[in-house]
Formats: C-alpha cells, structure tokens, sequence
C-alpha cells in the first residue's frame, strides 16, 4: 500500500530510533526496579507500599513502551503527508492514549517517592502527606480532563467523524499541566534536601548521594525539555513527526525518575552481589542501628528487621563519630516508624 506520495519504504521514519531509545531505557529501569524488588522481598524480607506503586509504574512504563510500537506502526515518526488516510485515526489515538498513561506513571512515581520518604524522614512527615495528596488529585483531575477534553470524547482523535463537536483548549491545558509537573519533580526532588545536608557524611557517601540527587536533577531537566517539544508540538503542522521529540523525552524523564528512585533500595542485594565494595557500608548500617537503640531497648524486640530494613538507607548513617550532633542525625534519617 502506498502513502499519499510516496512507497513507505523510501518515507522518512524516526519511529525505530523512538523505539530504540525508549525500549532501552525502559529495559534499564526494569532491570533496577526488579533488582529493587528481589532485595526488598528476599533480603530486607518486606516489600513496602512505595515498592508496589514503583512496581506498578514500571509496568505502565513497559505498557507505554508498546503502545508507542503502535504509534510507530500507524505513523508516529513520519511525515503526517507520508501516512495513509488509513492511519490518521490510529495515530492521533495512540498520542490520546499516551498523554493518559504518562500522567498516570507521573503520579506513581511522585506518590512512591513520597512514600519512601515517610519512611526514611519522619520530620517531614507531614509535609509528604500533603505533597501525595495534591499529587493524587492533580493526576485524577489531568487525566479526567484529558479524556473528557472533547465532546463526543472520540472527537479528539477522529474529528472528522462529526459535523459539530465541542473541545476545550487544549494547548493552554497541556503547557500548565507540563509546568505544574515539573513544578512538583523539583518540590519532590528537594524535599529531603535539609535533612540530608544537615548530616555528617564520609566524602563517599557524599558522592553518592550527590549521584542520586543528579539522577533526579536530569529527571527534572528531562521535563524541561519536554516542556519544549510540547510546545513544538501543538504549534506543529505535522504532529506525527513532531510527536518524536515528546514521545522520547517522556521516555527518558519516566525511566530515570524510576531509576534513581530505585537505586538506594537496591543496596542489599548489592552488598550479596558485591561484598567488598560495599561491606563497609554494611558494618556501618548496623553499627549505627545498634547505637539508635542501645541494650535494653526496642532493638532487643525486632533487630533483624530493623537492621534490614536500614540497609538501603545506610546512605545516610556514619559509624565514626560519637558526638550528639552525629547520632541525631542518625536517629532522624534510620527511624523506620513508617506511615
């Protein structure tokens, strides 16, 4: 079959460089994710509600990786005059469909770091709470207005089937939710940020923190540029080329997000991994969990759950040092006393 102009096979197509750069990025948060998973349930022996919501985004993510090989397969990264009549409906169906799946995977990560701060930072207790509340309702109340943005709903994607239908605006809608996304990743991304710049940290642990935080700084930057071809987008005469540099940004911000998010839970499994280049991580976690609750104390009733469930978050502990100011922090950052 050919498209209005030419055979297909002689038409310009960055599809398959989508599909490369997504799949592959996607595989690596995966990978992570169930790296996360196995420390979580066989090592640390429980797997938290932030665990089960970043495994629920990954597998979203996965989704959304194969409904972007449809959108390849009907015409995202070709020329909208190199489409088929066809293809139109399903392409603009497939961006219909990923708007709602981004923002879903968006939400879950936000709520699952949340979590995961309720459980490492008890001091900002609170705040998290409020944070994962206006997330969940800003996710519901995008999603809501992405699928009922026209009237019939289909008319967003198949306007050609109707003489009369009704939308809102669309592009003002789509540049403030991309701002009040990013508004929200670098809210997340400095939450903890006094706590852990009030510690007192080996020079090592300095740089992994300052790698994690990185990790989530390019996520942040990932929205940036996202935010850019959203606007090259819907200004765009050509949507199923133009969707190429969305659709991969969202890829990347997705992937990232899940990977440094994931990362610090994956510590066990890597202490079984590699012993020597962590060990001394280890004898830290457990020093400095046993000096939180000395003899006699609430240690004695539940040490190996405490003590495992420190291990990713030894990060954030020091075993040299006994002034107040070192075991403060220490008791802040290992307290498990979760949501």
């Amino acid at each position: 079959m050919e498209t209005f102009f030419l055979p297909r096979s002689e038409v310009e197509n960055r599809g398959p460089i989508l599909l490369i750069i997504n799949g592959t990025i996607t595989g690596v948060a995966t990978l992570i994710v169930g790296l996360r998973v196995v420390s979580r349930v066989f090592i640390v022996k429980m797997l938290g509600v932030d665990d089960w919501i970043m495994v629920a985004a990954t597998i979203f993510a996965i989704l959304n990786v194969v409904i972007a090989g449809l959108g390849v397969k009907y015409g995202t990264g070709r020329h909208k005059w190199d489409l088929t009549k066809a293809d139109v409906v399903p392409t603009a169906k497939v961006r219909y469909v990923t708007h709602i799946i981004y923002t879903l995977i968006s939400g879950l990560i936000k709520v699952s770091i949340c979590l995961l701060y309720l459980r490492v930072f008890p001091n900002i207790r609170i705040i998290c709470l409020a944070t994962i509340a206006f997330v969940t309702a800003m996710s519901v109340a995008i999603i809501l207005a992405t699928i009922f943005q026209c009237s019939p709903v289909d008319a967003v994607y198949d306007e050609q089937k109707y003489k009369h239908y009704t939308c809102f605006a669309s592009i003002p809608f789509w540049y403030a939710t991309a701002a009040l996304s990013l508004v929200t990743d670098i809210w997340i991304l400095l939450l903890p940020l006094k706590t852990v710049l009030g510690l007192h940290l080996r020079t090592r642990k300095r740089f992994v923190i300052a790698g994690l935080l990185s990790l989530g700084s390019f996520a942040c930057i990932a929205s940036i540029v996202r935010m850019v071809y959203i606007v090259k987008l819907y200004q765009s005469s050509d949507p199923s080329w133009d969707t190429f540099g969305i659709s991969v940004w969202s890829g990347i911000e997705i992937a990232v997000a899940i990977i440094a998010a994931s990362i610090p839970a994956t510590k066990p499994i890597m202490n079984k991994l590699f012993p020597k280049l962590v060990s001394s991580s280890t004898g830290e976690s457990l020093s400095a969990s046993h000096r939180v609750y000395p003899s006699g104390s609430r240690s004695q009733s539940t040490p190996r759950r405490y003590r495992r469930d420190s291990i990713p978050l030894s990060l954030f502990t020091r075993r040299e040092g006994s002034d107040t100011g070192d075991d403060e922090s220490t008791k802040a950052i290992t307290h498990t006393n979760g949501p």
